[in-house]
């Protein structure tokens, strides 16, 4: 047999063998033993007594490679994943926390007090916050889950939209009570009294 029958054979073996791999592929791979069983007898029955040790060699080699590739780009079932997307929660069930970062006396009860009779959000009573300097910026912080009530939250004390992020690792309170929503007041929102 000339080269160029034995590429066409050779062509015509690989094409029967992406069509078999093709249609395993995606049914359950536990059975994939029997499929390279089956293409190996198809390669079998299609070489001639001719070709070499090395040719057949060759050969093998690019059928396990054939074989193996669509079996690792096979989809897999990936376990579910639990979500970290927010939804807006009623805001009596979300418990917000109101910190005082700023020299003003009371600014943190007055906040809370707006949350509580004027939206119905679940107040905490008012910390101070842990830090003795006055940040310059009101922040809005929230739990996973808490981004759009925390956003809310945010619009109605009329803090910076790009302040509220998520909850931070150093906490500026020392106790989060469980808080879903954090807010440390700072001097944009209560400047210092003169």
């Amino acid at each position: 047999m000339n080269i160029a029958g034995k590429g066409v054979l050779l062509l015509g073996v690989f094409v029967a063998i992406g069509i078999i791999v093709l249609s395993e592929g995606f049914n359950d791979t536990s059975n994939s033993s029997g499929s390279l069983s089956a293409v190996q007898n198809t390669e079998s029955a299609s070489e001639t007594n001719t070709e070499s040790e090395t040719e057949s060699t060759e050969e093998e080699e690019a059928v396990t490679e054939e074989s193996e590739t669509p079996q690792s780009n096979a989809p897999t079932q990936a376990a579910p994943v639990s979500s970290s997307e927010s939804v807006l929660h009623p805001p009596a069930e979300v418990r917000v926390l109101v910190a005082n970062g700023t020299e003003v006396s009371g600014a943190a009860g007055a906040i809370r007090e707006v949350l509580i009779s004027d939206q119905g959000y679940n107040g905490l009573p008012p910390v101070n916050a842990t830090s003795e300097e006055v940040p310059e910026f009101s922040f809005v912080y929230y739990a996973n889950g808490y981004e759009l009530d925390a956003r809310n939250v945010g619009l109605i004390i009329n803090a910076d939209s790009a302040n509220v992020i998520p909850m931070p690792a150093a906490l500026p309170v020392t106790d989060l009570a469980e808080a879903n929503i954090l807010v440390l007041l700072g001097s944009d929102l209560y400047p210092p009294e003169e």
